[in-house]
């Protein structure tokens, strides 16, 4: 009975299914690619090739400059002109950069077809080049020339319009449909929650990075009896900022305190997490407690530190008169101690548990620390990463400084440059702390 209904009925016209599928294939790919994107130009970039695979000859993305300066998106007004910055474009079949390079700026007037697409969030349609686009290079509009239709899209989220995007097509392609402006409004769309993602991502990122490169040790002029370098590496563009620090905090009758952690997580959560322990150690270090007490203190703040709550840490307090150091862990990387020989030993200490875990008990350990000696410092990313576990990037670090040279900077850098590959997959952090006579006064290095 189907089958004769089918029979006696209208043929099927395959086009509209076809249609639709060609445009849920457009938008499915073009989600796949932006949505992996945290980058508005990559985010950009993908748009337009996605655009010029059969959709378009031409496309651009401009996103308004207060965006990509970090301004507070501004209420749109009638009276104001449209500064926008080109962060993509392409064509098919010509190479445009020369006429409109990626990264410029451009103003537009109140009364123009773009002030009125960004203010008012409608889609403005031309059959030839406005007047006020492609002016300002030599031969622009003659390289355009041949293009016959012309669309300029919103890119609009719930909140705001971000800018526009620009699509055209030559005689050949013909002109847009009214199916292919509706595809261009919704690949817009698209495109604007994947702008609007990477704009915040890229924002935190930022601050983040700016917070944590503020929580790095200053020069602090002479520190008698030692020299101190450090190194500081930011995980690779597509991570997060993590929650590393250190610190190098003076103390009286010759001693020096030093402090190693990693905020466990990312983000600006553990950036403030990094703040907060890195100033309450600071405190607890300059009030004369010992490693063992600070770490104490610490595991019953961490707790109150939002949603990161969990962090490892070494502390330690190095005598520069007696030689000695007294040395705290919990949950952290073990020190290592470099001999004036090149030799290198494990500090041997109970390794204790992450901070934030509540009532634990943490030990001092006591080591000598004679002159020539350097005591390394770091955080898990120097030592651990996809390719490499604990044991062998412990192994990998003692070669490393059994073949560093004499310089304490020098040393730092090569254990870097050696087991820090790039980008790297997490915030690495080293210090190296060197007694030496302290009748030779020398300041810290830091880079």
């Amino acid at each position: 009975m189907n089958a004769d209904v089918a029979a006696d009925g209208p043929p099927r016209d395959p086009a509209p299914a076809d249609a639709v599928i060609a445009r849920l294939s457009l938008l499915a790919m073009a989600g796949t690619r932006m949505a992996g994107a945290l980058d508005m130009e990559q985010v950009a970039r993908q748009l337009v090739e996605v655009a010029l695979a059969g959709f378009a000859d031409t496309a651009g993305v401009y996103v308004a400059e207060h965006l990509i300066v970090g301004d507070e998106i501004p209420r749109p007004s009638g009276t104001r002109s449209v500064e926008v910055r080109r962060i993509a474009l392409g064509a098919a079949h010509t190479d445009l950069e020369d006429c409109f390079p990626s990264g410029e700026v451009l103003v537009f007037a109140p009364d123009s077809a773009v002030a009125v697409c960004v203010r008012e969030g409608t889609v403005q349609r031309f059959a030839e080049l406005p007047a006020d686009i492609g002016t300002a290079h030599p031969g622009a509009r003659d390289r355009l020339g041949d293009l016959a239709d012309f669309l300029l899209v919103p890119l609009k989220t719930d909140a705001s319009i971000l800018g526009f995007v620009a699509f055209a097509r030559g005689p050949a392609a013909g002109p847009f449909s009214d199916e292919h402006t509706a595809v261009a409004v919704e690949l817009t769309a698209l495109a604007a929650g994947c702008l609007d993602t990477a704009r915040r991502y890229q924002r935190e990122h930022a601050a983040a990075r700016a917070l944590q490169a503020g929580l790095m040790p200053r020069l602090l002029g002479t520190v008698p009896g030692v020299q101190v370098a450090h190194r500081s590496v930011p995980a690779g563009h597509a991570n997060l900022v993590g929650g590393d620090w250190c610190d190098i905090v003076p103390l009286s009758a010759g001693r020096v305190a030093l402090v190693i952690g990693d905020a466990m997580g990312h983000g600006s959560a553990a950036a403030a997490a990094m703040v907060q322990l890195r100033a309450a150690a600071r405190t607890l270090a300059m009030l004369d407690l010992g490693p063992a007490r600070i770490l104490t203190w610490l595991d019953r703040i961490a707790p109150s530190l939002g949603p990161v709550q969990f962090a490892t840490c070494v502390c330690a307090v190095l005598d520069t008169t007696t030689r000695t150091g007294v040395l705290g862990r919990a949950g952290h990387p073990p020190p290592i101690m470099l001999r004036p020989d090149g030799g290198c030993d494990t500090v041997d200490m109970p390794p204790g548990l992450p901070l934030g875990l509540g009532n634990t008990v943490y030990e001092d350990v006591r080591v000598p620390f004679p002159d020539g000696t350097t005591l390394v410092l770091y955080t898990d990313g120097l030592i651990e990463s996809r390719d490499r576990d604990l044991e062998s990037g412990l192994a990998a670090l003692r070669s490393a400084l059994a073949d560093a040279t004499a310089s304490l900077d020098e040393a730092c850098g090569a254990v870097v440059a050696k087991l820090v590959s790039t980008p790297s997959q997490d915030d690495v952090t080293v210090m190296l702390v060197r007694a030496h006579d302290q009748g030779v006064k020398s300041a810290p290095e830091e880079r």
